[in-house]
């Protein structure tokens, strides 16, 4: 794996962050690689697809549950 600019890479961890309209999704201490010229962060094409996949579900989830329905009615409780 290389950088785009040509800097070394160095072994690390890194942080994803994404942001919806229903959600944000924080994931912390993903391995990934830093370049020592131009800072950017790359991880691996495996850890791309993954976090890919939980952000999906994640989006599907959240429309899943608000519905704007109620789910029960209240004079059950």
């Amino acid at each position: 794996m290389e950088c785009e600019c040509g800097g070394a890479l160095i072994d690390g961890k890194s942080s994803y962050r994404v942001s919806r309209k229903d959600f944000t999704f924080i994931l912390d201490n993903i391995p990934a690689f830093k370049c020592t010229r131009c800072d950017k962060v790359l991880f691996e094409e495996e850890r791309i697809e993954k976090i890919q996949k939980l952000v999906n579900r994640i989006e599907r989830d959240s429309k899943e549950v608000l519905t704007g329905k109620v789910s029960t009615n209240l004079y059950d409780y």
